[in-house]
């Protein structure tokens, strides 16, 4: 099994907060890969906003995608 590495070493909390930030129109505009997106799409329509965003989790969980709140320049508090 693969081990995940936490590259902004954030909490389950933190990091489910993130990707609440994101949403269909924001994705659009968001810095990830066209595959990323395109899943973010598809989840969503099919099956909510909840799928989709629990599917970005690991991208962001890695650090092969920025945190939404630096790219919406959003203060969250956890």
């Amino acid at each position: 099994m693969t081990e995940l590495v936490n590259y902004y070493n954030l909490t389950v909390e933190e990091a489910k907060a993130e990707v609440n930030l994101l949403h269909v129109e924001k994705i659009r505009f968001f810095p990830c890969t066209p595959s990323e997106r395109d899943s973010f799409y598809e989840l969503w329509n099919r099956f909510g906003p909840e799928a989709a965003r629990t599917a970005i989790l690991p991208a962001l969980w890695q650090g092969k995608m920025p945190r939404p709140s630096e790219v919406y320049g959003v203060e969250l508090e956890y």
